[in-house]
């Protein structure tokens, strides 16, 4: 499940992780904030980081053409975010119906390799 992925950062005092997507419509910083909702399960967002560096916008369609190497930067900043973390459990929630089918055919599709180092749990409405 090792893809090509972005360099990212961590900022401390804002408790979020930045990178920069690049593609055809130049350079736009993303970021990626996971926000404690319960004891020991933190709800992961990532968009657009907004001019003021201190939210995201996770409705826009940058539409950068590096969507795979975007979205295995999130996975990558993911894994690092729970190895810091090991007693955390991540929510992840898709600001769309469209967001949300694209999650779960990436986690579908590499269930097997998740499922050897983290469990994963999933939610169906109406089953």
């Amino acid at each position: 499940m090792e893809r090509p992925h972005y360099e990212f950062e961590y900022a401390i005092p804002r408790e979020v992780y930045l990178f920069v997507s690049k593609g055809k419509h130049g350079n736009v910083t993303k970021m990626v904030k996971f926000q404690m909702i319960r004891n020991n399960i933190a709800n992961l967002g990532f968009g657009d980081s907004k001019d003021d560096g201190f939210d995201f916008d996770d409705l826009v369609i940058t539409d950068n053409g590096d969507m795979e190497t975007v979205l295995a930067t999130v996975i990558k900043i993911t894994v690092t975010f729970l190895s810091k973390n090991p007693d955390v459990s991540v929510y992840i929630n898709g600001s769309t119906a469209t967001r949300n089918r694209l999650y779960r055919v990436i986690i579908s599709n590499n269930l097997e390799t998740i499922s050897q180092n983290y469990e994963v749990w999933g939610y169906c409405r109406g089953a």
